[in-house]
């Protein structure tokens, strides 16, 4: 599903993912037709149906909190934000390159928990305070409902494994205490797929042991977590393995290139010789896609042309590549570009390629330089 604009904030742009309405519906409903009736008995329905929507929406207000702090705080330690958004499991802010030091990586991750906890407090006492008194008793039990989510939110981001703050957190004291931001990010991502499996387990328990179809969901989250740590182990040593090196550092030189309407079946038949992948380019001879000779199998099984005739690579779901300059660093280029191949071009002309294989290659090095680096007798030779 794609993401919605819905406004920016301080010049960031904000989005929601549909299933982040999807979300805040289903929260509505679970407020305004069981919750709020269970400790508001005897109110009218249409204050249920308000209570809901103030809860439906609060809930997407208090990731919006906890994200724009962590974005407010990277950009005073200088690392740029590229976007917020809101989706089906919480929210993200998009940073555009890695927290400098330790200290402003711990507070980068640490504002979004602590912003919970005061959204919470908040709520809590106001909350509170209106049922002390007796005003609005639907309005303080919406209070109070949010409040106890926001700390459950709080709390399940200080779990210690990334993705989660919790994991960032234990990251900044990891790369404090032993100087090197590689490795604590590796330990870190891997305590954070034990999380994982953690939440999975206890997801389990919850739906074999104790009967209860929410342990369903408890799972997928934990699931969820195992594989954006994953996700983030990946993308940690691809940052590691480039380095500082510039685009045309990491590229391979251009592929053979191919007419992007030849078909498919001539392409497999009779492939360049000696070539792993080709560049497909458009009449005008501009490149429209980097074809892995390996992945087409794979990717004629869903593509399909509406007049029926025979497939042409064109007809592939291929990512458009983007054009980058030679000299652009390669860590900045890909966060910007993530999950498109690249062309590197020199004074606008096309010169190289970087897509999955320059990215494993470039891992491959880093680690082997990691070992010469721990390796006496490596180092010797």
């Amino acid at each position: 599903m794609r993401t919605i604009a819905v406004g920016t904030f301080r010049g960031i742009p904000v989005r929601i993912h549909a299933g982040a309405l999807v979300i805040a519906g289903l929260v509505a409903w679970i407020v305004g037709s069981s919750v709020l009736p269970q400790f508001v008995p005897g109110a009218s329905t249409a204050g249920y149906l308000v209570g809901g929507a103030v809860a439906g929406a609060g809930v997407l207000g208090s990731i919006l909190a906890h994200e724009a702090a962590h974005a407010i705080v990277a950009r005073r330690h200088g690392v740029p934000v590229k976007s917020i958004t809101l989706w089906l499991l919480g929210g993200v802010a998009h940073l555009e390159d890695e927290a400098p030091s330790p200290r402003a990586e711990a507070q980068i991750a640490g504002v979004g928990p602590l912003t919970s906890i005061v959204v919470a407090a908040t709520l809590g006492g106001l909350g509170l305070m209106l049922g002390s008194i007796g005003v609005a008793p639907l309005a303080a039990a919406t209070f109070l409902w949010l409040a106890l989510i926001n700390g459950v939110l709080a709390v399940f981001n200080l779990l210690p494994g990334a993705p989660l703050d919790g994991g960032r957190l234990l990251r900044a004291w990891l790369w404090k205490r032993s100087g090197d931001k590689d490795r604590a990010a590796a330990r870190a991502t891997s305590v954070g797929r034990v999380v994982g499996l953690s939440v999975v387990g206890l997801g389990a328990i919850e739906l074999l042991v104790l009967g209860n179809f929410g342990g369903l969901w408890t799972a997928f989250i934990g699931w969820f977590l195992y594989g954006a740590a994953g996700q983030e182990a990946r993308a940690g040593k691809i940052a590691a393995g480039l380095g500082d090196r510039r685009m045309r550092e990491v590229m391979s030189p251009l592929p053979t290139s191919v007419p992007d309407w030849s078909p498919v079946a001539d392409l497999l038949a009779a492939p360049p010789y000696g070539a792993s992948r080709v560049l497909a380019v458009d009449f005008g001879g501009d490149p429209s896609a980097v074809v892995e000779l390996d992945q087409v199998a794979r990717l004629i099984r869903t593509a399909r042309r509406p007049d029926g005739g025979a497939l042409r690579i064109k007809d592939l779901p291929l990512a458009s590549p983007v054009e980058v300059d030679g000299d652009r660093p390669a860590i900045e280029a890909l966060r910007t570009h993530a999950g498109k191949p690249v062309i590197v071009t020199a004074d606008g002309r096309p010169i190289g390629v970087v897509a999955e294989p320059e990215l494993a290659r470039a891992v491959a090095l880093h680690h082997l330089e990691r070992q010469a680096d721990d390796d006496p007798f490596v180092r010797a030779a």
